[in-house]
């Protein structure tokens, strides 16, 4: 592989070898360029001139497959970042070519003359070379150089038409690089363009066929990978119309260069195009479309679709006259009119294609022609395939027949309103005269003798059985100058066609001199067999009277027709007519009762037609615009994948390289370094040098400068020495030389200053006599140059005048024509100041409206708010005060309970006290009953602390009351007197203590209730969270049922609670404090 070479340079080494003129050599360094790895990652700035520069030489060259491969190489490198690139450099590819062109071409009219017509040079081109593609054969060249020509001819040859061959394959190149990209669509249509106007300027018949396939093939390959990132697609209307530009101007170039079938295969590839687009083509395209179309047909010889496409084009100039009005396009309109009725009177009369003998055509032919007919029709836009009388009744119906000239409306009447076939020829023979007399109507003159003769011989076959040959030829001559064996040649060649085709059954005897009409009695009419137009639709002939076979076949129906007449006159109830028509005036009546819902019906029916249509349409559109959607999605996420794939490779590429450069340079430095320290007389082995560090080359670099640096010193000191003995004594010997060769240098300019002196002043007086010489010749041109002069100032002067004078005018007329626009600037801003401060008028005066309103909506709302309030703060009034009184009524309840407990507990205190002064000093002995009734717990109120709203009534609990515990005198121990008589005291946790001796000190319990019953100021705990029992009784009263305390909610269960007064666990709530022990020890007499 070659070394890459950097893109800037290339061109500079390219324009270096063609300096020497090597272009080969250019070429070839070009072209390695575009076989480096590296090429995809040169900027594109870079790779356009050189492409440029590679292409001019592939031009130059002539190497046509070189520049191909070149092109579609950067085509793949280019169009997924600028598509405009490629167009540019492929745009000045095919200008290069078809410069050269030109230039071979100038180049033999410079050789050989001006050609002296001018399509000498394309007419002599293509006699050489038919096939601009095919190899010049060693038996080729033999017969150009044998064969006889003219120098012109030879030297085109030799010059044009290596430049034809080239530039006709620069244009397929082009086009295969271009082709199935939508991005350079509009570069592709218009490189056909200019290869069509290729063909058609050089007459190249047999690339324009290799062309117009070219792009069938591109075509058909654009939609089959139309899934593809930017492919063709023919649902865009711009591209189609593209496309139908590029066929339009493909069939105009097969018109002008007479190529017939090829022109018929572009009009079938317009028709599907114009099928696929969406929208309707333009009324011009069409036109073109028809006209070529006739041309065509009429070229083929097919009348009957030449006169379709007549009527197809006038019906669109008839459309354009009716909307434009214009009296030139009406006079054009007038001679088309001519020419469609002349076309459809020109169609011949024969079944041609169709006949009715089943024996005279297979019925494979049939379906052949069919299809035929089909195909021709669907390529006019027509249902179905057209006949010579609906031609003529749709000429008719837009009034041809007052258009057209009165010679030509003459021969209408003769041939299909009052045709005679004993005078018709007479008749008509004049007006095919003039025809043949005008260029553009002489082709119909022979189809019109034909369309004379099948109606002759229609005629005679109803009339004659048989017939004199000189009678028919004589009946069928159209000029009496007419030679008699050329009309009896072309007789007899009608009637053998006729007989071919099956329109005619009719026996020429050459013995007798005679046709014989044949009939057969048992078998079709064929002596009046109806003969056709060029259609599937027969043309019925004309009965100037029946024939026997008619008669014969026709006797039975005559026969049912005259009983049916009989027995309608005889009895109408019974005829079968009478039933029928009773029927249908009864299905018309009701019809007329069903006509306006059948009408509405059908009308709703198109309503809902359309309407799904529409729907569909939207949804097909919304579907495709969803599928674009989607496509352009996926192509720009491709593209951003590729972009970013790319540019990691380029990244990596990048790196890759720095680091090969960078030890690319290391290894040259350490080589350098290497051979200069060789060089300096160090050893260096250089097998190892790939070992060696880079420090250790400096060392040794190092080393051989200061043993460099001591060599040098000792050489100056020997050459500085040397030198000062050798200079001392050059000097010493060269002192008299000197002084001699000033002397001789002083001679030396002393001549030489005299003879320039000499040879000067020579020159002078030579000069001076030419320069009077001159004066005296041009001394008699002074009068008329100074005429001249002074005219020629005059007119300058007056040309200046008249133009500053025009000037000024048109300086004025323009301050006034900018004075008045001015004027007119201000008056307009002026009118838009009056009407942006009437809109700003109108607009403060709207938001005051509206801020006015909102005030007010603003105030009524703050009234609405306030009523709202007012009622607010006395509902809640009405509240408080609900709540006041129930909660004084409450008080009241509860002071009530208050003294109902505090008299209860005074009456048990005084129980306690008394019993206290009964009880005995000791404890009572265990097992006793005072015993159990002292371990025994005593019902203590619970009283929750209060944690509801002061307004809300305390809740009662009702809780089962507690069984009373016996005391030992079979009496009931009060709560009180049972705890203070407890040996055990409640402890905040763990089980009950025993009281000890001395332990039988009042508990706090009993302190507060002797001090409440002296009258004192009950005390609490100093460290007690739980308030006393008075306390708990004022914020919330205890439950009293029966004369026995009851417990309240404490969160326990009242049977829980009751085993736990079974076990001697429980405490009462008053007990469960968080006071310290001390005083629980105190208030238990154990301190």
């Amino acid at each position: 592989m070659s070394p890459f070479t950097r893109p800037e340079l290339v061109i500079r080494r390219c324009d270096e070898l063609l300096s020497v003129n090597q272009p080969l050599a250019a070429l070839s360094s070009i072209s390695e360029v575009f076989s480096s790895k590296r090429f995809r990652t040169t900027p594109l700035s870079m790779l356009e001139p050189i492409l440029i520069k590679f292409l001019g030489l592939c031009v130059d060259l002539r190497k046509g497959r070189t520049a191909k491969e070149g092109l579609h190489i950067y085509k793949n490198v280019a169009q997924n970042t600028s598509v405009s690139s490629v167009e540019v450099v492929i745009t000045k590819f095919l200008e290069q070519s078809r410069a050269k062109l030109t230039e071979a071409l100038a180049k033999v009219d410079e050789l050989e003359g001006p050609a002296p017509e001018k399509s000498t040079a394309a007419d002599g081109d293509k006699d050489d070379v038919e096939d601009l593609e095919a190899s010049e054969t060693p038996e080729s060249i033999l017969l150009s150089t044998v064969s006889e020509e003219k120098s012109r001819d030879r030297t085109y040859r030799t010059l044009v038409t290596p430049w034809l061959r080239f530039l006709w394959e620069a244009y397929r190149t082009a086009l295969d690089t271009l082709r199935n990209n939508a991005r350079l669509e509009v570069l592709y249509q218009t490189v056909c363009h200019d290869a069509f106007a290729f063909c058609l300027e050089h007459q190249r018949k047999t690339e324009f066929r290799r062309l117009a396939e070219t792009l069938r093939s591109h075509l058909t390959s654009s939609q089959k990978y139309s899934h593809q990132s930017h492919s063709i697609n023919l649902n865009d209307p711009d591209t189609l119309q593209r496309h139908l530009d590029t066929r339009f101007v493909q069939l105009n170039t097969a018109v002008e260069l007479e190529l017939w079938q090829e022109a018929f295969r572009t009009a079938e590839d317009i028709h599907a195009l114009v099928g696929m687009s969406k929208r309707a083509p333009k009324a011009s395209m069409m036109a073109t479309f028809f006209d070529k179309m006739v041309k065509v047909f009429g070229v083929g010889q097919n009348y009957l679709f030449h006169a379709a496409a007549y009527s197809k084009l006038y019906a669109l100039h008839a459309a354009r006259v009716a909307a434009v009005g214009d009296k030139a396009e009406d006079a054009e309109l007038e001679k088309l009119s001519s020419l469609v009725l002349l076309s459809a009177l020109a169609v011949p009369l024969g079944s041609g294609l169709l006949g009715e003998s089943g024996k005279r055509r297979e019925v494979s032919e049939e379906g052949e022609a069919k299809g035929k007919l089909g195909r021709l029709a669907a390529l006019l836009g027509l249902n179905a395939a057209p006949t010579r009388s609906g031609l003529l009744n749709d000429a008719l119906s837009r009034h041809v027949l007052k258009r057209v000239s009165p010679e030509l409306r003459e021969l209408y009447n003769i041939l299909e309103i009052d045709f005679h076939p004993l005078s018709i020829t007479s008749k008509i023979e004049p007006i095919l005269a003039s025809l043949a007399a005008k260029p553009e109507t002489a082709r119909y003159v022979e189809p019109l003798k034909d369309v004379v003769l099948a109606r002759l011989f229609e005629q005679l076959a109803q009339v004659y059985a048989s017939l004199k040959i000189e009678r028919v030829v004589k009946l069928a001559s159209f000029a009496a100058s007419e030679q008699v064996a050329a009309t009896r040649m072309r007789v007899e060649r009608f009637v053998t066609e006729a007989c071919r085709r099956g329109d005619l059954d009719v026996t020429i005897d050459h013995a007798t001199g005679s046709i014989k009409f044949d009939e057969d009695l048992f078998n079709a009419d064929t002596s009046a067999a109806p003969i056709a137009s060029t259609s599937a639709a027969p043309y019925e002939a004309k009965s100037l009277q029946p024939s026997a076979a008619a008669l014969l076949r026709s006797h039975l129906a005559r026969l049912a027709a005259s009983l049916h007449a009989t027995l309608d006159a005889v009895a109408p109830e019974h005829s079968p007519i009478f039933a029928a028509t009773q029927a249908r005036e009864k299905a018309f009546a009701a019809f007329a009762a069903q006509g306006a819902d059948e009408r509405e019906a059908l009308i709703a029916r198109a309503q809902i037609i359309k309407r799904r249509k529409e729907l569909a349409e939207e949804q097909n559109a919304r579907a495709e615009k969803e599928e674009a959607h989607q496509r352009t999605l996926r192509a720009a996420k491709k593209a951003e994948e590729d972009a970013l794939r790319q540019k990691n490779e380029v990244r990596n590429r990048e790196l890759e390289r720095v680091r090969r450069e960078v030890e690319q340079v290391k290894q040259a430095e350490a080589a350098k370094i290497a051979e200069s320290l060789v060089k300096g007389g160090l050893k260096v082995d250089i097998d190892k040098l790939p070992e060696l560090s880079a420090s250790d080359l400096v060392q040794l670099q190092v080393q051989q400068i200061e043993k460099d640096k001591k060599d040098l010193a000792q050489k100056l000191a020997g050459v500085n020495k040397r030198l000062d003995y050798l200079e001392r004594a050059f000097r010493k010997e060269e002192i008299p030389l000197v002084k001699q060769d000033y002397e001789r240098q002083q001679t030396r300019d002393r001549l030489a200053h005299e003879s320039a002196r000499t040879q000067r002043a020579e020159q002078n007086k030579k000069q001076h006599a030419e320069a009077l010489a001159i004066k005296q010749s041009l001394a008699r041109l002074m009068p008329d140059y100074r005429a001249y002069k002074e005219k020629a100032e005059r007119e300058s002067r007056a040309a200046y005048e008249a133009e500053e004078k025009r000037l000024a005018q048109a300086l004025a007329a323009a301050k006034a024509e900018r004075r008045q626009q001015v004027l007119d600037q201000r008056r307009r801003e002026q009118e838009e100041e009056q009407r942006r401060e009437q809109e700003k008028a109108e607009r403060a005066e709207r938001e005051r409206a509206a801020a006015e309103a909102q005030r007010e909506e603003e105030e009524r709302e703050a009234a609405e708010k306030a009523a709202i309030e007012a009622r607010q703060r006395q509902m809640e009034e009405e509240a408080e005060a609900a709540r006041a009184a129930a909660l004084a009524e409450r008080k009241a309840e509860r002071d009530k309970d208050l003294e109902t407990v505090r008299l209860r507990q005074q009456r048990e205190e005084e129980a306690l006290a008394r019993r206290q002064n009964r009880q005995p000093s000791g404890p009572p002995p265990v097992g006793s009953a005072e015993w159990k009734a002292a371990r025994a717990p005593p019902p203590v109120p619970v009283v929750a602390a209060s944690s509801g709203a002061p307004s809300e009534r305390p809740r009662l609990n009702l809780a089962p009351r507690t069984a009373p515990v016996p005391a030992a005198n079979g009496g009931a121990t009060p709560p009180v007197a049972a705890a203070a008589s407890s040996p055990v005291v409640d402890r905040p946790s763990g089980p009950p203590r025993l009281v000890g001796v001395g332990g039988d000190k009042p508990s706090w319990r009993e302190r507060e209730a002797a001090r409440a019953a002296s009258g004192g100021a009950p005390t609490g705990p100093p460290t007690s969270a739980t308030p006393p029992p008075q306390e708990q009784a004022a914020s919330g009263p205890p439950q009293v049922g029966g004369g026995k305390w009851t417990r309240r909610a404490t969160g326990e269960a009242p049977a829980e609670g009751a085993a736990r007064q079974s076990s001697g666990s429980y405490r009462p709530p008053a007990a469960r404090t968080d006071a310290p022990k001390d005083e629980l020890r105190k208030s238990s007499g154990r301190w």
